[in-house]
């Protein structure tokens, strides 16, 4: 199966406001961009950066991800599920081009920057499933932390992140007649939303400091 990754990423300096309470601005930028880079390192390891997408509005994260080898899709200044459609539609326009898919289709991965435990083998665990829908939930099973989309899933899939994602994509799948799996993969399932998240990542990975 050709596997295209999508990483959403909204501008570095809006990210993470949740986060106020435990960092400074200029700390949540610089950990969004922290996180920014992690993701389209384990990405790239993981499919090939010819397979990673970016879909962003922010200059500067079009050009960290341009040191990567990886290409950005202009978000359009619209919401999540609006930058992830327009980021498919710029994917699927170019399945015939064999650096992206051969044989003329792709299935999709989205993969949020937040994921900091995520490693390129979890990634190649999910697109190694068989069904035609895999989600990954976040630690509440509330949000939805990795949506894997075969081929024919990942043309017509109606993207519904925001509150309650896992179960409205749980079901979506369901309405398409998809065969779907969760994957309750520790290292997938913990994202940094909230500063007691932080708190319980930051304390252990010695790479970041908020200066």
């Amino acid at each position: 199966m050709n596997l295209i990754v999508l990483i959403p990423c909204k501008d570095l300096d809006r990210g993470k406001s949740r986060l106020a309470g435990c960092l400074s601005a200029r700390s949540r930028r610089a950990l969004c961009e922290f996180f920014l880079c992690r993701t389209l390192d384990v990405a790239a390891a993981a499919v090939g950066p010819v397979r990673v997408r970016v879909v962003t509005g922010d200059p500067r994260v079009a050009a960290v991800a341009a040191e990567y080898g990886v290409a950005a899709i202009a978000d359009g200044d619209t919401d999540l599920n609006g930058a992830l459609a327009r980021g498919r539609a710029h994917v699927l326009a170019q399945v015939f081009d064999n650096a992206l898919a051969e044989g003329g289709d792709c299935a999709g991965l989205v993969l949020p920057i937040d994921l900091p435990l995520a490693t390129p083998a979890a990634l190649a665990r999910v697109a190694a499933a068989p069904e035609p829908a895999v989600i990954v939930p976040d630690e509440s099973a509330d949000g939805t932390n990795i949506l894997r989309l075969a081929p024919a899933a990942f043309r017509q899939f109606r993207f519904a992140y925001g509150p309650r994602s896992y179960a409205a994509h749980s079901a979506h799948a369901r309405d398409l007649g998809l065969d779907m799996r969760t994957v309750n993969d520790p290292l997938l399932m913990f994202d940094v939303d909230t500063p007691e998240q932080y708190q319980r990542w930051a304390a252990h990975d010695p790479a970041w400091s908020p200066g």
